[in-house]
């Protein structure tokens, strides 16, 4: 009989990264078992059958990836005490620290991670290990990877012919639009660099739809503008840039994937973490830095070839193993 593995996180939504790590998932755990998205409803509560009842169909958990441990906040769908019947295995999850924290909601996740059905837990970058570590002391050891969409086989690109092409990628955010000037000032640098403009709004379904909306406050002319329900489109769209703008973290990790060098604009803690690991903190900026267009200078330096093989040579051993323990524990029934 094929074993059921719930796959617990923020998929439906068409959050790029997030949508990609649920690609990853039913690609890779096809190995351990039958894997399939736990919430039945992209709303609050998320489900419509008893919560108690949904655990029951399932054989183990596996909870990740992205910034799930949150210190000031928790989740009524990722860290349910009903997931804890199951073997449950925590995977390339970060955490962020930019909201400082609540005594209540860390003890919260403490008791989740400390729990003796918690049988595998890895982080996405160093810092987070060592937060999970020391702030939740799981029973468990916590090991770490570089973010796992580096495991994922991306489409193949090749550079257009012609100029060479600076992508931005915008999103929306609560209480936009949005200042652009510093990106209209790198992207006329840019230009006079031979570069042309390429927005890319890089999310589907509802996210994809806020973030098209929003998308129009980067007012620049003759820009080209990629829109998709197609990850791949999307994912395509970055890979033949010769340089990237980011506001969102997925779409500078597929750019250094990739080689492409990625301007970071919100420079939040998975960002500088990404960047810390590889040498590249060059790349770290902002929105509304005032040296952005200075920074474009720095796109013309590649990401390291060395740099990519070894973030997905240890995101690929990571999620191997992932996917071995998951198989491994299920069909022993431990």
């Amino acid at each position: 009989m094929t074993q059921r593995i719930g796959l617990v996180g923020f998929f439906g939504w068409g959050n790029y990264g997030d949508e990609l790590f649920l690609r990853l998932w039913m690609q890779r755990l096809q190995a351990a078992g039958e894997p399939s998205v736990v919430h039945q409803i992209t709303k609050s509560p998320y489900f419509i059958d008893p919560v108690a009842t949904v655990a029951e169909s399932y054989d183990a958990f596996v909870i990740g990836g992205g910034d799930l441990v949150i210190p000031w906040s928790i989740s009524d769908l990722y860290w349910r005490k009903e997931w804890l019947t199951r073997p449950v295995y925590i995977a390339g999850v970060g955490v962020p620290t930019w909201g400082g924290r609540k005594d209540h909601i860390v003890n919260r996740l403490r008791a989740f991670f400390q729990h003796p059905n918690v049988r595998y837990i890895s982080a996405r970058d160093p810092e987070s290990a060592a937060w999970i570590t020391e702030n939740l002391e799981p029973s468990v050891p916590v090991t770490w990877a570089p973010d796992l969409v580096f495991a994922l086989d991306l489409p193949a690109v090749s550079a257009p012919a012609g100029q060479p092409i600076l992508g931005v990628v915008t999103r929306h955010r609560k209480g936009g639009p949005d200042n652009y000037e510093s990106v209209a000032s790198a992207c006329e640098r840019a230009e006079r660099l031979g570069y042309r403009i390429r927005q890319i709004v890089l999310g589907t379904g509802p996210v994809g739809e806020a973030d098209a909306a929003a998308a129009g406050a980067f007012d620049w002319p003759g820009k080209e503008l990629v829109v998709s329900e197609d990850l791949d489109v999307l994912t395509r769209a970055i890979g033949e840039c010769g340089g990237l703008l980011s506001m969102k973290f997925h779409g500078t990790v597929v750019a250094v994937a990739y080689g492409v060098p990625s301007l970071v604009l919100s420079p939040t803690d998975k960002s500088r973490n990404l960047y810390r690991m590889i040498g590249q903190e060059r790349l770290l900026s902002h929105l509304n830095a005032d040296n952005l267009q200075d920074k474009i200078a720095e796109l013309k330096t590649p990401i390291p070839d060395t740099a990519r093989a070894e973030l997905r040579e240890r995101s690929a051993a990571a999620v191997q193993q992932l996917v071995d323990r998951v198989r491994d524990d299920v069909s022993s029934g431990r």
